[in-house]
C-alpha cells in the first residue's frame, strides 16, 4: 500500500512487483492519508484467510511469517501479535527511541483485554483473521485522525470485545526503524498521549489507573475512567518547580536529578550493548524529558478534545 509517498517509493515497489511476478505482488495506491486507511485499503484487497500487517520502516526475519500464522490452528485465537525489535542505530535520537519505544517482552503470553497497561498490540507486526477483521468492520480511522497511534490499541480492545484472544509471539520478528529527527519523535510521543485519552474515553467505562514512581495501582470498580501518569520524567521536574514555589531552595533538586536521569539512561544504553559518552548520556537524559514532556501534553489536549481524564 503506498499512501501519498513522494521519496519514489512507489515507484521501488512496482519495480518488485515486475520482477517477482510469480508471488502475485500488488501495489496498489490510497490516497485519503493516515494508516488505518491504508490499512483497510490493503485487507480489502487481500484474499486469504489471514491478513498480516508490516510497517515500510520494519524488516522481517525470514521465519516471520512462520511463527505469526501459527496460533491460528487455536480458534481462540483471532489475531497474533509479533515482536518489534530496533534495528541498529545510526543517531543518538534513533538509539533512544530503541530504548524507550516498543519495548516488548521476549516471552509469549495470551491476551484477553485491554487496559491502559496490557494487551494493546501495533499493527507493525499483527495478524488477525480475514473474518474478524471484516465483522469488525475493519481499522478505525477515526482514531486520533487515523494514525497508527490510535488505531493499533483500539482494534485490540474490539478484538476482545468480540470475545476472541490476541497471542503474542516474540519468535515473530521484525526490525523497527524508529525515528531519527527531533520532530518526528515529538509529533509521535504527542500522537500517543492524544490517543491514550481516546483510548481511556471510548473503551473503558470505568476504572482509575496511576502510575506512580515506585509501583503503580488499578481500580477496575471507580466510577470514573482516568489514567493518571506521575511517574514520567516531566512530570518529577514540575513536582520540583511546585514545590520550589513553596520552598526556593528545593530547585536545587533539579540538579540530582539531572544526574539521576543521565545514569539511568546510559545505563539502559549499556545494557542494550551500546556504548555511550557522557555527552551521548546527556543528549539521552534530554530526550527522555522531551519525549515525556510532548506525550503530556498530547494527554492534555487529548483530555480536552474527548473528554477524558488522561494526565
Amino acid at each position: 500500500m503506498d499512501n501519498g509517498s513522494t521519496d519514489g517509493t512507489l515507484a521501488l515497489l512496482c519495480d518488485f512487483a515486475r520482477g517477482h511476478g510469480s508471488r502475485d505482488v500488488k501495489v496498489l495506491e490510497e490516497p485519503r492519508r493516515g494508516a488505518a486507511a491504508a490499512r483497510n485499503a490493503g485487507f480489502q484487497a487481500a484474499k486469504c484467510d489471514v491478513i498480516a500487517f508490516i510497517d515500510s520502516d520494519c524488516a522481517p526475519e525470514p521465519a516471520w511469517l512462520s511463527y505469526l500464522v501459527e496460533p491460528f490452528s487455536d480458534p481462540r485465537v483471532g489475531a497474533v501479535a509479533g515482536r518489534v525489535v530496533a534495528a541498529p542505530a545510526a543517531s543518538t535520537t534513533e538509539l533512544f527511541s530503541a530504548l524507550y519505544t516498543l519495548q516488548l517482552p521476549d516471552r509469549p503470553t495470551r491476551s484477553t483485554e485491554w487496559t491502559p497497561w496490557e494487551g494493546g498490540y501495533v499493527t507493525a507486526n499483527f495478524a488477525i483473521r480475514r473474518s474478524l477483521l471484516m465483522e469488525l468492520n475493519g481499522i478505525d480511522e477515526a482514531s486520533v485522525g487515523g494514525t497508527a497511534a490510535g488505531s493499533d490499541y483500539e482494534l485490540c480492545a474490539r478484538i476482545y470485545a468480540f470475545g476472541a484472544d490476541i497471542a503474542y509471539v516474540p519468535e515473530a520478528r521484525v526490525a523497527h526503524h524508529h525515528r531519527i529527527t527531533l520532530r518526528g519523535l515529538v509529533r509521535q510521543a504527542f500522537d500517543y498521549g492524544e490517543s491514550h485519552a481516546y483510548l481511556i474515553s471510548r473503551k473503558l467505562t470505568r476504572g482509575l489507573w496511576v502510575n506512580l514512581p515506585t509501583h503503580s495501582l488499578s481500580w477496575k470498580g471507580c466510577p470514573t475512567h482516568a489514567w493518571l501518569d506521575l511517574a514520567s520524567a516531566d512530570k518529577k521536574v514540575l513536582a520540583v518547580m511546585v514545590l520550589a514555589v513553596l520552598y526556593g531552595p528545593a530547585l536545587l533538586l533539579l540538579i540530582p536529578y539531572s544526574v539521576w536521569l543521565v545514569f539511568i539512561t546510559r545505563r539502559r544504553a549499556v545494557r542494550s550493548g551500546s556504548t555511550v559518552s557522557l555527552t551521548g548520556g546527556i543528549a539521552l537524559a534530554g530526550l527522555l524529558l522531551l519525549k515525556s514532556f510532548a506525550m503530556t501534553v498530547g494527554r492534555w489536549w487529548g483530555s480536552v478534545k474527548y473528554g477524558a481524564l488522561c494526565l
